[in-house]
């Protein structure tokens, strides 16, 4: 029985050994590119703050930068290996052959991207075909206009006959307050400030219209924040990967149970007036759940900007997503399997 004992013993040392062996990191120091935006990096900072990140034995270098649009010219260099990022970054990257892939979702940012109408674009619309007749300020080319696009296929409204006037956010504000255009299609912070300064009033957004007759939640835009990884990462440091997982999943239920608490992490990480800071959140939803929505939202962006002459061809969605680290930290918020290959 003692022999018996000894051996069993050792087994299940060499196990345990093997386990250890597995988890092991395979660097504790880490840079992370990160988008200075409550809706793109949010967990980062708590993990950060909070020492979620040290928890699990890591070291991150936050890496802020302001324009997430700089991400593909600066991945192409070769030294971006973690990130965050949404589908307007990650497709021209990948669509340039670069290896890149969404490792986890953050946030759903849908609510973010708003349109908004003026003084006289209120008089004037009052049904969303009266949007036809009325000059609505936005960027060109902006991830907006998906949700434009969808509006008018679901409430009738002719895309072709809508005017838009080529301005920055910043710029929309002045022109609605000053009567330039009757509508601005934007994100915040600019849209609370077209609410604010310019008289404005929220007509509908991504994931929720206030029109007459159609108010509600909606899916008029599929756009996600998620973290992401090149391929060179996720080959040589999946376990490094998965404890920076473990430690977003920490930081996600913070943001969504302790909020204030987050808030003024975020504000003060992400330079903005805790108050603004607490608004932008409010739009966003935070969760690491893998559901087809991503997979569609990708695939929405491939089509959109492949019409735009921004990618030369297209590619399956499933190609930039991978869920296989994410399913290992926790299978309940994978409710979507890749079969994607990291090249």
């Amino acid at each position: 029985m003692p022999l018996l004992l000894a051996v069993l013993i050792a087994f299940l040392t060499l196990a345990a050994g093997d386990v250890f062996a597995q988890a092991k990191l395979e660097m504790t120091e880490v840079d992370a590119w990160l988008v200075r935006d409550p809706q793109m990096s949010s967990q980062f900072a708590v993990a950060d703050q909070m020492g979620y990140f040290k928890a699990e034995g890591l070291k991150i270098n936050p890496r802020w930068y302001i324009a997430g649009t700089d991400l593909p010219s600066m991945w192409g260099a070769g030294n971006i290996h973690l990130g965050t990022a949404t589908a307007t970054m990650v497709v021209p990257i990948a669509a340039s052959g670069q290896a890149i892939y969404n490792i986890a979702p953050q946030s759903d940012i849908a609510g973010a991207q708003q349109i908004i109408l003026g003084k006289r674009g209120q008089e004037i619309v009052r049904s969303p075909k009266d949007l036809e007749k009325i000059k609505i300020g936005m960027p060109k080319g902006a991830s907006v206009t998906m949700a434009l696009q969808a509006m008018a296929r679901d409430t009738g409204v002719d895309f072709s006959k809508l005017q838009f006037v080529n301005l920055a956010p910043p710029d929309c504000v002045t022109a609605l307050a000053k009567g330039d255009i009757d509508a601005m299609a934007g994100w915040a912070p600019w849209v609370f400030n077209a609410v604010k300064q310019a008289g404005g009033k929220f007509y509908f957004s991504g994931n929720k219209s206030a029109i007459p007759g159609k108010e509600g939640q909606v899916d008029w835009i599929l756009v996600h924040a998620g973290v992401v990884a090149s391929g060179k990462m996720l080959k040589e440091n999946p376990n490094t990967l998965k404890a920076v997982l473990r430690a977003l999943e920490k930081a996600t239920d913070t943001i969504n149970t302790n909020r204030e608490a987050a808030v003024k992490i975020v504000a003060r990480e992400m330079k903005l007036d805790e108050a603004l800071a607490r608004d932008i959140m409010a739009l966003n939803i935070y969760s690491m759940e893998t559901n087809d929505k991503i997979v569609r939202g990708m695939g929405d962006f491939i089509d959109f900007l492949y019409s735009l002459d921004r990618i030369k061809q297209k590619f399956p969605p499933e190609q930039v997503l991978y869920t296989k680290l994410l399913e290992e930290v926790d299978p309940k918020l994978v409710r979507w399997k890749s079969k994607t290959e990291v090249k």
